[in-house]
């Protein structure tokens, strides 16, 4: 039987542009073929946004005939602006336009009708021969239907072009998951920096054969925007059917009388001593942060830790895998999960992470269900380097002595763990990140 303990934080947090090799030329080419958008029903979505791409791609050749004619360097964009007497905002986007490789990170950004008819009558008064001149023209018209086509618009163009898996820059991922983290602030009235969570899977001391855990978890820089209490962790475990499971917990910090005292590591707190709730909900607790001051005036920050006993068994006689998920449902700028297993633990494989939509599939924690319920994501767990100072990170500054204070509480060397670090900005609500390793299965049985 394998577990995942579920807990959950709350937290808040490049644009690589390839420049494309392109010639000046002032011989007219001939007049190309400009894709239509098919009519009618189509079978899927795909079709038509390859469309729209093949029409960008038409669209971009133009714009760069037309700097090319123009004698306009487009890789500089306020020379553009300068010597095409355009406006920045508009130099700037034709100039991504230019660029751009294959279209998928600028094809919602290029300019709308109106301002590409403007650079086209500049470069018409500029003597561009009417041959460049017709051809920007039906590209440009041929790009937006392609684009009423497909979506009805650029803003729906865009987030098509962020769900097509493999196809679509982290840039732009990235973006559109800061959009939702923007309005999510605004409805639901709190924001984060960071939203962490540290795990250390080694063998009991206390109970040969099972594994131990030492688990914590908070926000930092927490902010309510507006004057209501707030969850900032969840406790629950549950097998790998979803059943929960009872837990033996110990307090990493152990000052304190009741529950809410006792989970909170003061140390790293601010201020020391938040003001917790525990509420019982179903299978599950929940670690509620009081309502207080609004604005930077209530600025929190709130590490929970525990020391969990005799959690999984050491080997099964099938495989089973050993979990620790974070339910993403409080706006942050950013998560942090770090997974330590220590060296006497017998796994297999690398770790397995997944970020489970929890909005169409709620609270089903089945890890045969994983796969079917899991978001796309290009961010994957990295090995930290040797050391504590090896996990530092400017979001948690305090961190190394966090490391230092586990392995004082555990009696175990830091160095005899590997760590394995997942990080994402802006992370969806209401999502569930989770960790899993192998566990290796009892070879006698």
């Amino acid at each position: 039987m394998s577990m995942s303990i579920l807990t959950f934080f709350v937290s808040f947090s490049l644009v690589s542009i390839s420049i494309t090799a392109y010639a000046y030329t002032m011989r007219e080419p001939p007049l190309i073929h400009v894709p239509r958008p098919k009519t009618g029903h189509q079978p899927t979505d795909s079709a038509s946004i390859r469309d729209v791409m093949a029409s960008f791609q038409v669209l971009k050749s133009s714009v760069l005939e037309l700097f090319g004619a123009t004698g306009v360097d487009p890789t500089k964009t306020r020379e553009l602006a300068r010597e095409l007497g355009l406006n920045r905002g508009l130099a700037w986007k034709l100039s991504r336009v230019a660029r751009s490789i294959d279209g998928t990170d600028v094809a919602h950004d290029v300019p709308g009708k109106q301002s590409m008819d403007l650079f086209i009558r500049v470069c018409e008064e500029r003597g561009v021969n009417d041959t460049l001149i017709s051809k920007a023209t039906q590209a440009t018209q041929a790009f937006e239907e392609s684009v009423s086509s497909c979506s009805g618009g650029r803003k729906t163009l865009g987030m098509l072009l962020a769900n097509r898996t493999g196809s679509t820059s982290d840039s732009d991922r990235e973006r559109a998951r800061r959009t939702l983290f923007d309005g999510a602030c605004a409805v639901w009235g709190v924001q984060a920096q960071t939203r962490f969570v540290t795990v250390f899977l080694f063998p009991s001391k206390d109970k040969p054969g099972y594994l131990d855990a030492v688990h914590v978890t908070g926000h930092v820089g927490f902010r309510q925007l507006s004057s209501r209490p707030w969850p900032m962790s969840y406790e629950a475990v549950h097998d790998s059917d979803g059943n929960s499971v009872p837990i033996i917990k110990e307090p990493l910090d152990p000052d304190g009388s009741e529950e809410g005292e006792l989970q909170i590591i003061r140390e790293f707190c601010e201020p020391d001593v938040p003001s917790i709730t525990v509420r019982k909900q179903k299978d599950y607790k929940t670690f509620e942060l009081d309502a207080g001051p609004v604005g930077n005036k209530g600025m929190t920050t709130v590490v929970f830790g525990s020391y969990l006993k005799a959690l999984y068994m050491q080997s099964y006689d099938r495989p089973e895998t050993a979990g620790f998920m974070v339910l993403l449902q409080t706006p942050v700028e950013r998560v942090i999960f770090d997974y330590y297993i220590h060296k006497d633990v017998q796994t297999e494989g690398e770790v397995i992470t997944h970020l489970l939509d929890r909005m169409t599939y709620p609270h089903e924690n089945r890890e045969e269900d994983f796969d079917h319920q899991s978001m796309s994501i290009s961010e994957s767990p990295r090995k930290l380097p040797h050391g504590i100072h090896g996990a530092s990170t400017p979001h948690l500054p305090w961190y190394p002595r966090l490391l230092e204070l586990i392995s004082d509480r555990t009696g175990l060397d830091y160095d005899d763990f590997s760590g394995s670090r997942f990080t994402m900005n802006y992370p969806p609500i209401s999502t569930t990140l989770s960790m899993r390793i192998g566990l290796k299965p009892d070879s006698s049985s």
